[in-house]
């Protein structure tokens, strides 16, 4: 009788044993897990970070267009209005020019 308890007490011992073994590979699987979770969380965050900063880019990159196109737009009001004045005063250099042929 005691070989007996003897040799269950050893089948119990080992199948704690296996459990135990069986609850470590778990806890092993569940750190790699996590330490996996927290990379990813990582990786999301550079991601959201990147994006934020392409979206600042392009909005500066916006913004310059935009000035640069109501630059463009002055400076061709600008010259237009430079052409027309041109055109006046050769409007009235040949009135002039008229007025100087008739007398």
């Amino acid at each position: 009788m005691a070989e007996e308890s003897i040799e269950e007490l050893k089948k119990k011992l080992n199948a704690q044993t296996a459990i135990i073994k069986g609850y470590e590979k778990v806890l092993r699987l569940n750190e790699q897990e996590l330490a996996n979770a927290d990379e990813i969380m990582r990786m999301y965050e550079q991601i959201i970070d990147y994006s934020r900063t392409e979206l600042k880019e392009a909005k500066e990159t916006v913004e310059a267009n935009s000035m640069v196109s109501n630059l463009g737009r002055d400076e061709l009001l600008r010259s237009l209005d430079k052409i027309k004045a041109l055109e006046e005063a050769n409007r009235k250099l040949r009135e002039e020019s008229l007025q100087f042929g008739s007398t």
